[in-house]
């Protein structure tokens, strides 16, 4: 009989330990090893083990992160809590766990280890992001009806994203369940490109452009000869066979084909691959004239970057832009699309969002720089990944992927229309504060139709103005310049606010040498006070004072002089409009006069009805908010010290 020698308590003790600790370390191989080929099944079930036999903290992020990346959130969220308590876990942990909290609508818990993140790192970017994201997700009065979504039946293609919109065919990227090679990611077949009318019908194999690993997210020119798609950089070694491995099969270039007769042809690589880059996401802009892009290649702001590469008539122009930091972030900044040439479209995960990549969108200025992000709200963005927008040609609907039912489908969309928010505030142009309760009139240059409103005691104001409009403006103050200037609301419905600050030039700065020498000979301007009643010449006390100003300054500069400019609207006859016109600047430039201005620098002018300001004219039917703009006084400088020299 076989005797086992016995051995002392404490050497079993250790004779198990090292055997558990040898299978944590088996696991934690097994599982770096599957995580490294995104065979992320296989990764959580070795971390699962290697955490059972020795909590350790980088097995816990790569388990917490490997449920993540598969959308199993609960399991992701459970891995975190645990990850987070250690005391070798980092901030980067505990962001990402907000993020996972963010796909369960944990908003303030989130919120709070986000803070906890800002208070230790103020810098930290991506925190104060997802910080910011956090409190908008929980703001009960962000608008939730801004769009309606649809989804768009895909039939045989269980995954489908990356939606593109040219003419009457809908292109998008496709993933379906069968036998054979498979992507580890995703246990489905690799992608592939899928064309099918718009109306909707069965969707096809686009012809000419699918390889055996992936294909998909593709561009078509705007004159349709050129498709621009991304593909797995799987090129062949020297004895002709397919690499394989799964670092080229998940890394991704850019390649573009032909259009022939009955597919596309001459499928070659663009020129943009690049060692171990990845190279994905094609857009072209409207004009032909740039490709953007998206790229984790060096010079970036971290993570997947946006870029483009110009056209210049056969040829791409490089090295690629990268479009900086107010696009781009510390994350993932993916899926570009334009709408016209100054309006991008992308995801990213880094900047405002309500979970996973979030779809923003940036406009370009008249000196070519992009504005911060704005991002859309629910439901077009959603717990989930919402990314790859594309607008039809009306530019109030088009089509969007999110994963928000589990894998990856597409959507119709449609903006729900909005009057645009118009918030403003009147500040004094030398002192920057604010001028509560002056007025503000408001006139439809098509129409006619005007509102005059007035700011509260923060000089601020309010109103709802519909889109694509142009309206001139006048604000006005007693002891103001009146300010004129003109508004155009924009025409995308995407654009739900605007903002506007009206400076006016307090009139005592009449009495500043500075302000005075910077006068030149054809400037105008007018006095708010300076208002007249209908048909009458007789001036009225309120204008006063404000006459007072300018005599001392006329008084004080003796070389200046001025044009003092009545005008009439168009009603009545010519002859009367322009008596009535003379007797108004001769009842000012009296008065001017008899405070003790020369009458060598006032020179009254009756114009009439002769520079209206609006179409307007006699016989012409306009509101009389339209004629009010009109009947006018304004002071022309004539002559300067400079007009001497």
């Amino acid at each position: 009989m076989l005797r086992i020698p016995s051995l002392p308590l404490f050497a079993w003790v250790l004779v198990l330990s090292g055997f558990v600790s040898g299978c944590a370390t088996l696991h934690l191989e097994e599982g770096q090893a599957a995580y490294d080929e995104l065979r992320y099944q296989d990764a959580i079930h070795h971390f699962g083990k290697a955490v059972q036999r020795d909590p350790e903290v980088d097995a816990y992020r790569k388990l917490a992160s490997a449920h993540a990346l598969v959308n199993e959130n609960e399991e992701a969220a459970a891995a975190y809590s645990v990850l987070v308590s250690l005391p070798d876990a980092t901030d980067d942990d505990r962001i990402g766990y907000a993020s996972v909290l963010f796909k369960s609508g944990e908003y303030a818990q989130a919120e709070r280890l986000l803070n906890a993140v800002s208070q230790r790192d103020p810098g930290n970017d991506v925190a104060a992001a997802l910080r910011r994201s956090a409190v908008l997700a929980q703001d009960e009065r962000r608008d939730t009806t801004a769009f309606v979504l649809n989804p768009i039946e895909t039939p045989g293609i269980l995954s489908a994203f990356a939606p593109l919109r040219f003419a009457n065919t809908l292109y998008f990227t496709g993933a379906v369940e069968r036998n054979g090679a498979k992507d580890p990611y995703t246990d489905l077949s690799y992608t592939d490109l899928y064309q099918m009318p718009v109306s909707g019908g069965t969707p096809q194999a686009v012809p000419g452009v699918n390889g055996p690993y992936h294909d998909g997210m593709a561009a078509v020119s705007p004159d349709g000869s050129i498709l621009i798609f991304t593909r797995s950089n799987h090129e062949a070694d020297k004895a002709g066979r397919l690499l394989t491995d799964d670092s080229d099969v998940n890394n991704t270039t850019l390649f573009y084909a032909r259009k022939g007769m009955e597919e596309w042809e001459r499928v070659v690589e663009i020129g943009l691959s690049e060692g171990d880059n990845m190279f994905a996401h094609p857009a072209w802009s409207p004009d032909g004239s740039r490709l953007y892009f998206s790229s984790d290649m060096p010079g970036g702001q971290g993570g997947m970057d946006l870029w483009y590469i110009r056209r210049n008539g056969t040829t791409w122009e490089y090295p690629p832009v990268n479009m900086g930091p107010k696009v781009n972030s510390r994350g993932d900044d993916v899926f570009p699309s334009m709408k016209g040439n100054d309006t991008l479209f992308f995801a990213s995960d880094a900047q405002i969002t309500f979970g996973g990549l979030d779809i923003l969108f940036s406009v370009r200025d008249s000196t070519g720089a992009w504005g911060s992000p704005m991002h859309l709200d629910y439901p077009l963005n959603s717990q989930s990944d919402d990314f790859a927008l594309t607008f039809n040609p009306d530019g109030k609907s088009g089509l969007v992927s999110s994963d928000r039912f589990g894998y990856d489908r597409l959507f119709n969309f449609n903006i729900v229309e909005r009057p645009l928010l118009v918030e403003g505030i009147v500040v004094d142009s030398i002192t920057g504060a604010a001028i509560p309760n002056a007025t503000i009139n408001l006139l439809d240059v098509v129409d006619g139709s005007a509102v005059a409103l007035n700011s509260d005691m923060n000089g601020l104001f309010q109103l709802k103005l519909p889109h694509g409009k142009t309206y001139r403006a006048e604000a006005l103050m007693d002891t103001y310049f009146a300010r004129n200037l003109g508004i155009t609301t924009p025409a995308d419905p995407l654009v739900r606010e605007m903002r506007l600050e009206i400076a006016l030039v307090p009139t005592s700065e009449l009495q500043d040498d500075e302000y005075a020498s910077s006068i030149r000979e054809g400037d105008r301007f007018e006095l708010p006070e300076i208002r007249w009643d209908y048909d009458s010449y007789v001036l009225r006390d309120e204008a006063k004072p404000a006459l007072a100003l300018v005599a001392e300054f006329l008084q004080n500069r003796p070389r200046i002089e001025v044009e003092l400019r009545s005008h009439c609207d168009a009603r009545g006859s010519d002859r009367y409009n322009q008596k009535l016109s003379e007797r108004r600047a001769n009842s000012a430039g009296h008065y001017l006069m008899s405070l003790g201005v020369p009458s060598d620098q006032v020179h009254p002018v009756g114009v009439g009805e002769g520079e209206l300001r609006n179409e307007c004219g006699n016989g012409v039917p306009c509101s009389e908010a339209k004629h009010q703009e009109n009947r006018r006084t304004e002071f022309l400088i004539v002559r300067t010290p400079d007009t001497d020299n």
